[in-house]
């Protein structure tokens, strides 16, 4: 399956946007599948999923998720402070998933939160009112904030 889905990115063309400003960013719950996606094709950004009610098992799992991840992808619920915090400390992006209400949005903006899977974009456009960015420039920023974080 891995092998397929990057011959499927290189056909379409999604191999560099998603490696130079994170347009593409591949997402599993599965760590083997992006541990080989990783030594495939180091440069991908990939998400590591976590399924609801398992924030013990994702705080113990940064070391090892930052190895091939640039970020994780935990259930809303179980997403706070320390989770955010411990995750930036590794360099490692926070996009809870499924967002859908105004309120979790806020809660979650103001825990930290990199970014966040959500069924209703616009909602989330205006929950940041002025400070929403264009899709592109939001991925463009993220990309470079892992990079500097990388870097010291």
């Amino acid at each position: 399956m891995e092998e397929k889905l990057l011959r499927l990115m290189r056909k379409y063309e999604l191999i560099r946007p998603a490696v130079r400003d994170w347009q593409v960013l591949i997402q599993s719950f599965s760590p083997e599948s992006l541990q080989k996606i990783h030594h495939l094709k180091p440069s991908l950004p990939l998400i590591q999923l976590y399924f609801a009610g398992s924030s013990k098992t994702v705080r113990t799992d940064l070391g090892e998720a930052k190895a091939y991840a640039v970020g994780i992808g935990p259930d809303q619920k179980d997403v706070d402070a320390r989770l955010v915090s411990a995750a930036h400390r590794r360099c490692l992006a926070v996009h809870p998933y499924t967002v859908n209400e105004k309120p979790d949005m806020k809660t979650l903006i103001s825990l930290g939160v990199d970014g966040m899977f959500t069924n209703f974009p616009n909602r989330l456009d205006k929950v940041l009112g002025a400070r929403a960015a264009d899709a592109m420039v939001a991925a463009q920023r993220s990309a470079e904030a892992y990079r500097t974080c990388q870097a010291g």
